[in-house]
């Protein structure tokens, strides 16, 4: 097999499979604007692959600038490489950049925890919120994989700005809580009744914010272990919101609280 053949397979093979990504400490970025995003956020490019009927030639200044390594291939080739069904003009290796739970709590601020998300366009999405509310960073619990493609695709850029750490879902909740209590945070359950409103949460101490999985929402062990709960009032005949519409509109409410 040649050296060609084989980084193809591996790109094809990150794109599609958790353990992979896992294994090689590696996450794939789809198209031209968000490779340059990645490179623009200082993230280390393994290689990116361009299909050699439609290249990019800003994407080839840029890489040929920073001395990333770039292979043209045959437009069928690269289609195969994709996960997009319009296929975009790029597609990277990039060296993942999540960090420790410790290093992640250090910076104490506004931390979003998602216990069990497994959409990942409700993850991309969530990533990018926040971001805009300026969150301190997130904490992945379970749930999809962070590095999955639609998960950074979502995220429009986000995901390469915010700081982040993935667990693995084997941790207690206890030991989880734990570690948030021992770095002052406090815990911040969300449900959809019963509930604070998202302003009326305490801002006397950093604040991390736990958003459960989407049809089950969070365990009740969670909600026990938690030092506040927080409700967005909704009419009654909506039976619940979309997990990332309530987390954009209680990362909201808190940041104005915080102000």
């Amino acid at each position: 097999m040649s050296f060609n053949s084989q980084r193809i397979r591996r790109m094809r093979r990150l794109a599609r499979d958790t353990q992979v990504r896992e294994l090689e400490r590696l996450f794939v970025v789809e198209g031209p604007r968000l490779v340059e995003e990645a490179i623009k956020a200082n993230l280390k490019i393994d290689e990116v692959i361009l299909p050699e009927d439609e290249v990019d030639h800003d994407l080839v200044t840029v890489l040929s600038q920073e001395k990333i390594q770039f292979h043209l291939v045959a437009r069928k080739i690269f289609d195969g490489l994709t996960t997009l069904r319009n296929p975009q003009a790029a597609i990277a290796s990039v060296h993942q950049h999540g960090l420790e739970l410790g290093d992640l709590v250090q910076k104490k601020g506004l931390l979003l925890v998602l216990s069990g998300v497994s959409d990942p366009g409700n993850c991309g999405n969530l990533i990018r919120t926040a971001e805009a509310f300026g969150a301190s960073g997130i904490l992945f619990h379970g749930g999809v994989d962070p590095y999955n493609p639609k998960v950074v695709r979502s995220s429009a850029g986000s995901f390469f700005r915010m700081r982040f750490a993935a667990l693995k879902e084997e941790l207690s909740h206890k030991k989880l809580f734990e570690e948030l209590k021992k770095s002052d945070y406090r815990s911040v359950a969300t449900a959809p009744s019963g509930g604070i409103a998202p302003e009326d949460v305490a801002g006397d101490s950093p604040i991390a914010v736990i958003l459960g999985n989407e049809p089950r929402g969070l365990p009740k062990e969670i909600e026990a272990l938690c030092d506040d709960i927080v409700t967005v009032p909704i009419e009654d005949t909506v039976e619940s919101l979309n997990v990332a519409t309530a987390g954009a509109v209680i990362l909201y409410g808190i940041k104005r609280s915080l102000i």
